[in-house]
């Protein structure tokens, strides 16, 4: 499976870069990211817990920088299994970097995913949507470390959002927001 992806972000490469470095920010942005272990300078071990379907895994992950070019270019290499559910993955990504001036980058990724054994059984389709829905997450994670506190009404529109954003189930099929209330039936006159 390839994914190619992108998201603007609202701070200089210069300022990105070090936080695509740093885990304990990664472990916050990432999906499901439960634990980061430093192994060395360019590898880490990661826990991740993924729910696709029915199924929830619990991947242990390890990862290697193998090419970089400050600010600008990324590429990693990892692999990962969860043996309760039967399942691996090896992963390579490219991690592009554009500085769009005005204080804005664009960021770019391109994965190249093998999935194998329990999970892989789902299809193209399923992985598909579950990796985009990691991808949105992701981006609004990593965007809201980079943008400034909101202050005064802009927090409380803030804090808003997000209750708006709750209110959507995303594990849903349909995606469709919760039901608060139960549905009633339409009467028709007779």
């Amino acid at each position: 499976m390839n994914l190619d992806k992108s998201i603007t972000l609202p701070a200089a490469p210069a300022e990105v870069w070090p936080l695509l470095l740093d885990p304990e920010v990664m472990s916050r942005c990432v999906p499901g990211m439960q634990s980061v272990e430093v192994l060395s300078a360019n590898e880490y071990l990661a826990v991740i817990r993924v729910k696709i379907s029915f199924i929830t895994a619990k991947f242990k992950i390890r990862t290697t920088i193998t090419e970089q070019h400050e600010p600008f270019y990324l590429k990693t290499e990892g692999a990962g299994e969860d043996a309760s559910v039967a399942s691996s993955f090896r992963q390579t990504s490219q991690m592009y970097l554009d500085d769009l001036g005005d204080g804005q980058t664009r960021m770019r990724i391109n994965v190249h995913v093998e999935l194998l054994g329990r999970l892989g059984a789902f299809g193209l389709q399923v992985m598909k949507t579950k990796a985009d829905r990691m991808w949105d997450e992701f981006g609004q994670n990593l965007q809201a470390l980079l943008r400034p506190p909101a202050s005064g009404n802009e927090a409380i529109d803030a804090q808003r959002g997000e209750a708006t954003a709750k209110a959507f189930d995303s594990e849903s099929p349909t995606g469709t927001a919760r039901s608060w209330w139960p549905r009633r039936r339409k009467e028709t006159p007779q």
